[in-house]
């Protein structure tokens, strides 16, 4: 990696590490009992003796279970234990996820978006007294229970544990039902009669969860502090979502030390933790740690430009800044050009957008810095070359929004040439590198401004309201770069190789679709930065030459084509395209209840996909709370569809992944693709399009349940990271991704120009 400086900084809050780094106390030494003045405990048993207590309950169940005909007699009444942690225990889902035939239509119906239609077919099936009836139930509450119609989720609940009583899963979703609905104290019951069912981890951390939002959301502080120290000490899988409401509680109780050591906590165990960030913002402000509000603040606007309230915050708390307030974002800043040895890297011609907004579009830019690695010329799109300097020459590119034009001055600031055209600015020795700095935009939130090295030539094209630029470089020069923002934590050369052929390739695919355009790519979409030459590493740069050429084709009519394969960062054990990401198989098949059932359940110890610590899961297991005040006000800033009053589902795709939400208003409703939908629901910071949510305190609040990140299909990072320490080769892991691709380096010899 090279060396390069910063100022100060504030990151968007999906880069953990670099978060922490500016945010996060060091706690992992630190009890809740330090943390809170002695308040709170946390409490743990030996696992071993938990797993022997556990053992003894289930043998003694199975002994009263058969009556002397050897007949299935009633289970037992002794309660079973309430467990506590154990790696062998929460690493084994105990989720039956078959269906029953007499649902199989309405499971249909519910996939396409039919909501309405699939209630009423699970709540016939329901009424027909067949052996599918508690389980159509069961589906039928869950879906009530998504509407936010408390009372028909609880009439259904009910029926389907009258008709099967000792089934745990329709005890859990009566827990959550009344859970939901506020009537805390019957669920604290049902939640006392599940553990007469079972002492399996999941069902009993699942039904902890929605009794603590029960609590929780009815100011029963005491009750919902004590199972938070339980679960918060006991499932590490839902840390995060834990020291959050233990944050909330303090925030409210006034203490708001502890409130901001506990939000950092839950943004160090799941970055994308929107919510927390949030209200760590106002705990710094209270504090009157202004500079880390405003910070705070920055990274949310950066999410969502348009929040009147977080602009608000952002403007009170200016003032307290002793710098310009762009020198505290995280914005690299380069002080010369490191790239000492040119290198001609070839490939593809790409055409980078520069300073682009996480939608892909080009931010007007006021004016930047321009320092040549070697001796350059600046050519008009009319007049031709109109200037010549030498390396290292600065020059300084200005916008003048007077008469829209630029112009281009010298380091004594006047001006060499000035026009309202479009010019080149062009290395007179190819391999060589430059530096764009000091970019000035006028909505410094709306793209990473910082400092890059890059590659090629430059195109700056003035328009009404300032300049957009355009960096031509080829596609082997800027892969290493894009790799490395897209592989962070991944070292291993199989890995890294196995990215860098998918990447390259779907980079190719896609520059067939951007001819009309002024640039293929954006340098800041969602799921690829680009840097400049000046954010690479050894191992990128090294996996990028070692596969130079190398791409996935595809059979297509007897010829080899190029593929446009997918990749996304981390995987659970069901991908949306088949690949099973753990040897251990789960006979998934979606339903609502199943759905559910997924999003509750642990993934298994051997996921290749997963952290070795289990409290940074995140990326495979998530929970996120949102009002509905946050998702009514991104709703508004597009769609006047009214009130608020529902949230559905709309289309899932085969696994139950959420292709479409419904947002159903006071005058109307929309439906929009996961990714718009995304933003409304949680300013873009949902992990993946694999979740189940549930509407808390009279609608007032929805809780996210999900799992994995990305959409599911093609190559995992950091399952291919998984794969390759296991030993797998870089084909192995694109075989595994792949299967119906094929490994090829003749095609791309081929088509690309020599």
């Amino acid at each position: 990696m090279k060396i390069y400086k910063y100022k100060h900084f504030v990151l968007p809050i999906f880069i953990s590490a670099l978060f922490c780094a500016l945010f996060c106390a060091p706690l992992l030494a630190q009890s809740l009992a330090e943390l809170t003045g002695g308040k709170t405990t946390l409490a743990g048993n030996s696992p071993a003796l938990e797993q022997e207590k556990i053992e003894a309950a289930k043998a003694e169940e199975a002994k009263q279970a058969k009556d002397s005909s050897g007949a299935t007699a009633s289970l037992s009444v002794s309660r079973l234990p309430d467990i506590k942690l154990n790696e062998n225990i929460i690493t084994r889902s105990v989720m039956n996820y078959s269906v029953q035939s007499g649902v199989l239509a309405a499971d249909k119906t519910y996939q396409t978006g039919g909501v309405s239609t699939a209630l009423a077919e699970y709540e016939k099936e329901a009424a027909a007294a067949t052996d599918s009836s508690a389980y159509a139930a069961a589906q039928a509450a869950l879906l009530h229970l998504q509407n936010g119609d408390y009372k028909k989720a609880l009439t259904f609940a009910k029926e389907a544990t009258e008709i099967e009583e000792h089934n745990p899963f329709y005890q859990l979703v009566k827990v959550w039902v009344l859970s939901a609905s506020g009537n805390y104290k019957q669920a604290a019951k049902e939640y006392e009669n599940l553990l007469f069912l079972t002492a399996d981890f999941e069902y009993i951390s699942a039904a902890k969860l929605a009794l603590i939002s029960a609590y929780f959301h009815a100011k029963k502080t005491a009750e919902a502090m004590s199972l938070l120290q339980n679960i918060y000490a006991n499932d590490p899988y839902v840390i995060s979502y834990a020291a959050y409401l233990m944050a909330r509680i303090n925030f409210a109780g006034g203490d708001y030390q502890v409130a901001q050591t506990l939000f950092e906590q839950a943004l160090n165990h799941d970055n994308n933790n929107y919510m927390a960030l949030k209200y760590l913002a106002q705990a710094q402000q209270k504090l009157k740690e202004y500079v880390s509000a405003w910070q705070s603040n920055a990274s949310l606007f950066i999410l969502d430009t348009k929040d009147s309230k977080i602009a608000k915050n952002l403007k009170t708390m200016t003032k307290f800044l002793t710098a310009k307030p762009i020198d505290y974002l995280f914005y690299t800043r380069l002080d010369e050009i490191y790239t000492k040895k040119p290198d001609e890297l070839g490939g593809e011609p790409v055409r980078i957008g520069l300073f682009s907004d996480y939608n892909g579009n080009l931010t007007q830019i006021e004016s930047f810095n321009f320092l040549p690695g070697s001796s350059f010329s600046i050519e008009d799109e009319r007049l031709g070359k109109v200037i010549s300097g030498e390396a290292f020459t600065p020059k300084t590119i200005v916008f003048d929004k007077e008469h829209q034009g630029v112009h281009i001055q010298n380091k004594w600031n006047n001006s060499d040439f000035s026009t309202k055209r479009p010019f080149f600015i062009k290395l007179d020795k190819p391999g060589y590198t430059f530096l764009v700095k000091d970019v000035k935009a006028q909505n410094i939130f709306a793209s990473n401004l910082g400092d890059k090295e890059l590659e090629g030539s430059l195109l700056v094209i003035p328009h009404e309201d300032g300049m957009t630029v355009v960096n031509y470089t080829t596609l082997e020069e800027m892969l290493p770069s894009a790799l490395m923002s897209l592989s962070r934590g991944v070292k291993t050369p199989a890995a890294l190789e196995a990215l860098a052929i998918a990447l390259r390739t779907r980079l190719v695919a896609e520059l067939a679709n951007t001819k009309g355009f002024i640039y293929d790519v954006p340098d800041n979409a969602p799921n690829l930065q680009y840097g400049g030459v000046n954010m690479e590493s050894e191992p990128v740069k090294n996996a990028a030459i070692n596969t130079v050429n190398t791409a996935l084709t595809a059979e297509q009519g007897g010829l080899k084509v190029l593929s446009a394969p997918q990749i996304y960062r981390s995987c659970s054990v069901i991908s949306e395209d088949g690949v099973r990401n753990t040897a251990e198989k789960i006979d998934y098949s979606f339903s609502p209840a199943n759905l559910f059932k997924y999003m509750i359940s642990n993934p298994p110890k051997d996921l290749i996909s997963a952290p070795q610590d289990p409290t940074l899961w995140a990326p495979v297991k998530w929970i996120y709370s949102m009002p509905k005040t946050e998702i009514e006000a991104r709703l508004k800033q597009k769609h006047k569809i009214g009130s608020l009053k529902n949230i559905e589902p709309a289309e899932f795709s085969p696994s139950g992944r959420v292709l479409k939400v419904r947002f159903v208003g006071s005058k109307t409703s929309v439906a929009l693709p996961f990714k718009e939908a995304n933003f409304i629901l949680a300013a873009g910071t949902l992990r993946s399009n694999f979740f189940f949510f549930i509407p808390f305190n009279n609608k007032k609040e929805y809780l996210f349940i999900g799992t994995d990140s990305g959409l599911g299909e093609g190559l995992c990072i950091d399952g291919a990271n998984g794969m390759a320490e296991a030993g797998k080769t870089r084909n192995e892991i694109l075989k595994y991704y792949y299967p119906n691709l094929e490994i090829s380096k003749e095609w791309l010899q081929k088509k690309l120009p020599s």
